[in-house]
């Protein structure tokens, strides 16, 4: 990616997490009780379901039935309050764009792209606002319905952290290079941006795409192991373990 002019992207925070699955209702319903949360009817034609998170940056699970031949389904999407500008940044810029612009019904337009590591990226401009949001039953629910970092998995980290800092319009900050395995950046709205090499994890069948909040990490172990989520690894740190889908996606719970 080429340095660019203007105003930049537009990008400054993310709007979702995105996991693809294969059995869209299981998974839901899964994911549903793993945050305590209700769960929407859905509906026989729909493909995705995207669960109403704290801060605004929701899970969406998608079984791609309608995108099977748009190649790597997108990992996360972008935020972008004017998607035409971000269009032409990206063209300027030299970032494959392998979905082009898609505007489903009004108010909504989005299009696909690739990062320096081969990850697929959806930016999206959308002005529809959920005034009925779902909530979890409790509130001291061990596992927060929040999306702490969306991760996104690299093989270079300095050739992802020097992309993604131009995506975002953001200085890179030395302290925070220490060699790897991570990078982090700060966005608006609190949910951050996470690259990892992994290469602490290169047994594991898929890597972790996002990191939960955990209001006490030793309670969310203890009601994932009690309800027979499988962990990947025991708490670290004082601070996060991994777990794992019954998909076999991997996600991180965190403090």
């Amino acid at each position: 990616m080429t340095a660019s002019t203007g105003q930049g992207s537009g990008i400054r925070e993310v709007g979702g997490s995105i996991l693809h699955v294969k059995e869209l209702a299981a998974m839901t319903a899964w994911y549903g009780e793993l945050f305590g949360m209700p769960i929407r009817e859905i509906g026989p034609d729909q493909p995705f379901y995207a669960f109403d998170m704290e801060g605004g940056v929701d899970l969406m699970l998608d079984d791609h039935r309608f995108a099977e031949n748009q190649g790597k389904h997108p990992i996360c999407m972008f935020k972008t309050a004017d998607i035409g500008r971000t269009r032409e940044w990206v063209v300027r810029s030299g970032i494959p764009i392998v979905l082009d612009m898609q505007r489903p019904h009004d108010g909504l337009a989005y299009f696909n792209v690739l990062d320096s590591e081969g990850n697929a990226l959806m930016i999206v401009q959308s002005d529809w606002v959920n005034l009925d949001p779902a909530r979890p039953m409790r509130g001291d629910h061990p596992i927060r319905n929040r999306v702490q970092s969306i991760v996104v998995p690299v093989t270079d980290l300095k050739r992802a952290t020097e992309w993604y800092a131009r995506l975002l319009g953001q200085a890179i900050k030395p302290e925070r290079q220490d060699g790897g395995p991570i990078y982090w950046f700060d966005l608006e709205g609190g949910t951050g941006l996470l690259l990892d090499d992994n290469r602490q994890h290169l047994g594991w069948e898929k890597f972790p795409t996002f990191m939960l909040n955990a209001r006490d990490i030793r309670e969310a172990y203890r009601f994932a192991t009690d309800r027979g989520v499988r962990t990947l690894t025991e708490i670290e740190f004082d601070h996060h373990f991994f777990a794992a889908d019954p998909e076999g996606n991997s996600f991180i719970v965190c403090l």
